[in-house]
């Protein structure tokens, strides 16, 4: 009786710490002074390191902060670093595939004109390009490629809107298909979707918040069905290496781009997503490796 009175307390504990949640995530701190930190082993590591890792993996996702001229600068090198005996493919989350004759011709020297002018630089990004070309020079130096991933603005307008007309056939089987059910990920977003910065006429905050995460959702599985896609086409060898380079939110914790990816793919991948030196922590699980970079200090009278 004693015995069972024991168990049934344990169980009972057991019972109540199991569905209760922690007020904060389970965290990394992270080294004051470090170049990568590889979130597998808890372990500051340098480039060369990292480089030697992803020597078994044909598929990098890396998260870009897209304002930051430093991030652009620290990933350019780790490109320069990969490049040396592999070749590199970028897949850039600011072009779409239709842009791929483009970036072949600005890769292999042969594209008459402006480059920014003849892709639509400014529209597409809105960020300044020189933040941004050190990352297509590193890959063009090394003899790489670059794609496109993206659906282009009148998808994207015609999903946002939800005007159904405005679909080609292919366009609508994949709206049709569009997984909204990804619970980790709905919840991971919810906080930027909870106030609607852009409602349409008539438009309630819960369907405003509804069609913001029905794009989100869109631009991740569209970019990752692109990226599988170019992974099956591409990658054939165990020197190519496919680099998926979007916005830092479309990969963190695995469930964006990265997630479903891995329902298209059978390729084994990582992901590295960048840190301002200095970072105190990182959730466990929000990427494979972190790569740090030189915080940027704005200048008198720079906003």
């Amino acid at each position: 009786m004693q015995n069972f009175r024991v168990l049934s307390l344990i169980a009972f504990v057991l019972f109540f710490a199991g569905c209760s949640r922690p007020d904060a995530a389970v965290q990394h701190t992270l080294p004051k002074s470090c170049a990568v930190y590889d979130m597998t082993q808890a372990a500051c590591i340098d480039e060369a390191a990292l480089v030697q890792r992803l020597l078994h993996y044909r598929v990098l996702f890396v998260g870009d902060h897209h304002a930051s001229s430093a991030m652009h600068g620290a990933f350019a090198k780790l490109l320069a670093s990969l490049g040396r005996g592999r070749r590199i493919l970028l897949a850039n989350e600011w072009f779409t595939p239709e842009d791929d004759v483009l970036l072949s011709g600005y890769v292999h020297g042969t594209l008459e004109g402006n480059f920014t002018s003849a892709v639509g630089w400014e529209k597409k990004a809105g960020y300044p390009f020189e933040s941004y070309a050190p990352v297509y020079e590193s890959v063009k130096a090394a003899g790489g490629a670059l794609y496109g991933v993206n659906m282009d603005k009148s998808f994207q307008k015609a999903l946002s809107d939800n005007n159904l007309s405005a679909f080609s056939e292919e366009q609508r089987a994949f709206y049709d298909a569009l997984d909204l059910n990804l619970t980790a990920h709905r919840s991971l977003l919810a906080p930027f979707f909870a106030h609607c910065h852009a409602e349409k006429a008539g438009e309630d905050p819960q369907s405003c918040a509804e069609r913001m995460y029905r794009v989100q959702v869109a631009w991740d599985t569209y970019m990752a069905q692109q990226s599988a896609a170019l992974a099956a086409a591409q990658l054939h060898t165990p020197d190519d290496l496919l680099v998926v380079f979007a916005g830092a939110m479309h990969l963190a914790y695995g469930v964006g781009i990265n997630a479903r990816f891995a329902r298209r793919s059978d390729e084994p991948f990582v992901t590295v997503l960048p840190v301002p030196e200095n970072t105190p922590s990182a959730d466990v699980g929000e990427a494979d490796f972190l790569l740090f970079y030189p915080v940027e200090h704005k200048q008198e009278g720079e906003k």
